[in-house]
């Protein structure tokens, strides 16, 4: 739908490998101009400097009970068109030309009303105003800042000071969800005879297994900052995992695999279907390099190549760029001077572990606000998807950010802006012309 609306007013579109949809000019302004067009051909009339303060809904059993015919307005406020049937009024407030100070108030009603405001807190408020329930809003779609990795201070700084502008072409991102994130709270300590008598009480043979802490699980290109962690892997975790995050105050661990493809591809070609371990796969392919190239320096360079990562010199190229794997070369404690055939075992064993399941200490959210989409606002239970109107008031239709719906990335909030947009629109049309 929303490509056949762009391409036929001349917006030529194309698709990115993950799906992402952008015109060829890389201009957001190509379709800024597209979307003004249509507005002003369609006579969509656009206010400037006019505040929405409030929105009222009147609920008219009959033409005959509202008719005004005193010309009165409607609530003792001035400036309220004449249509009678109308459901909705509509409260605004807007500068004088002449004074500043002064503002002047207004009101209109219609028929149906569409709240497009995005994640401002005025859509809302009146959602809230006219009866449905708002699912608290969080940021979605940030960075992640981990300071103690990127510092400058110790030794050398942190294993990613430095490393700005590295990134890994596929990674695999894990935060564990514990009971805090679950808004659980840890269960209060035993009084002191309780415990004691605990611990005179024989030991109970049969232990019941402890449930594994559920994970979310995001894979995607990742890039190293100047703070921590971004790129579309960490930008598809803040989304899944936004209340998570907001839950700890944006202070967690998350794993880093970073060579999950090559893990996959040793996988199938050797038939193991899940056998074996991460960490276990990887030491037996890191080991062997000891036997194929044991003179070469193991901080050298990623002995690991994927079928699926490419470059212009070799058919293909190592999973971890050169100056991060000499950075988790080192972070394994692993001399600089090391070759591979005076690895040790124990060297091996803590360089798996730093690959398949790098400790992050996530100490923040991405800083000056660059979060750009936000999780929550209306509850969808109280929508109806088909045609975006409210189930709590008819007539009242709401699309985008107002909605407690959040895509992935930036572009694929924007596609369920205009969608929902175009869906409500055609909706409260209907809804009039049937009125």
């Amino acid at each position: 739908m929303a490509y056949d609306w762009f391409t036929t007013r001349g917006v030529r579109l194309k698709t990115e490998g993950d799906g992402r949809m952008f015109p060829i000019t890389d201009n957001s302004q190509t379709i800024i101009d597209v979307i003004s067009d249509a507005a002003k051909r369609s006579g969509v009339e656009v206010r400037m400097k006019e505040k929405v303060d409030s929105v009222e809904w009147l609920e008219v059993e009959s033409d005959s009970d509202n008719n005004n015919d005193d010309g009165d307005d409607v609530d003792d406020v001035d400036n309220v068109n004449a249509k009678t049937n109308a459901k909705f009024i509509v409260h605004t407030s807007s500068k004088s030309q002449t004074n500043t100070s002064e503002k002047i108030k207004s009101a209109e009603q219609f028929d149906a009303l569409v709240l497009a405001t995005g994640s401002f807190p005025i859509g809302q408020q009146l959602a809230r105003s006219l009866g449905h329930e708002i699912v608290k809003p969080v940021p979605s779609l940030f960075t992640l800042d981990a300071k103690d990795l990127v510092m400058a201070d110790g030794d050398g700084g942190g294993i990613f000071h430095g490393l700005a502008g590295v990134s890994v072409p596929l990674a695999r991102l894990t935060l564990v969800v514990n009971d805090e994130m679950l808004g659980k709270s840890p269960p209060p300590p035993p009084p002191a005879e309780e415990e004691s008598k605990q611990k005179q009480q024989p030991p109970k043979k049969k232990r019941k297994r402890k449930k594994k802490a559920p994970s979310i699980i995001q894979e995607g290109p990742l890039l190293i900052t100047h703070h921590g962690i971004s790129g579309p892997a960490a930008l598809r975790l803040s989304a899944f995992a936004a209340r998570e995050f907001h839950s700890v105050g944006y202070k967690c661990d998350v794993k880093i695999h970073f060579c999950p493809k090559w893990e996959e591809e040793q996988r199938l070609s050797s038939n193991d279907n899940r056998g074996s371990s991460s960490e276990g796969i990887l030491m037996d392919a890191l080991w062997n390099m000891s036997r194929l190239i044991p003179k070469r320096k193991v901080a050298t360079g990623c002995p690991l190549f994927t079928k699926e990562i490419t470059d212009e010199e070799n058919n293909g190229a190592p999973v971890i760029p050169k100056r991060l794997w000499s950075a988790l070369v080192q972070h394994s404690d692993i001399p600089l001077t090391t070759t591979w055939g005076d690895v040790s075992k124990s060297m091996i064993r803590k360089l798996s572990e730093n690959l398949v399941a790098f400790p992050l200490r996530v100490t923040s959210k991405g800083i000056f606000k660059e979060e750009f989409v936000t999780a929550g606002g209306v509850h969808l239970k109280e929508m109806n998807m088909s045609n975006m109107e409210s189930k709590v008031k008819p007539g009242l239709f709401m699309c985008g950010e107002v909605l407690d719906v959040d895509g992935v990335t930036g572009g694929f909030n924007f596609m369920g802006c205009w969608s929902t947009g175009f869906v409500a629109g055609e909706g409260a049309a209907e809804f009039c012309f049937k009125e």
